[in-house]
């Protein structure tokens, strides 16, 4: 198994970042320096490709959360895209899958698609 990373992929003027294994308290670091490297004033247009993810943890959560105040500090957004059922549970349960909406691609979420109902209804996020 590799060392968790980042991945990263200009898109015109959004960003896209895909963290790629487990992020907790042991790494967020390198969660949370990529993103304060990567949001700024010129940059707060960010797409969080999930897909990759195996496993956040609170302190991941709440990188993810600070660097979107940031970028809506800064007029921009901060978009998630494709976790993964435990990754969509964790969302869930702290009710970020509503603060940041969840999309079901990279395309969805730069063109500000609606999610499918299908991704919406296929997680634990019901009440």
């Amino acid at each position: 198994m590799s060392l968790p990373h980042i991945v990263r992929t200009d898109r015109d003027d959004i960003v896209v970042l895909g963290p790629v294994g487990e992020f907790d308290i042991s790494n967020v670091d390198l969660l949370r320096s990529t993103f304060i490297e990567t949001v700024t004033p010129d940059c707060n247009r960010v797409v969080i490709d999930l897909s990759g993810t195996d496993f956040v943890d609170s302190m991941a959560i709440g990188a993810m959360l600070g660097i979107a105040r940031r970028a809506n500090a800064w007029g921009g957004w901060i978009r998630l895209v494709a976790p993964r059922p435990n990754v969509r549970n964790v969302l869930a349960a702290t009710g970020l899958d509503k603060v940041f909406g969840l999309y079901d691609s990279v395309e969805q979420a730069i063109t500000h698609v609606a999610p499918a109902a299908s991704l919406m209804e296929s997680g634990s996020a019901q009440p």
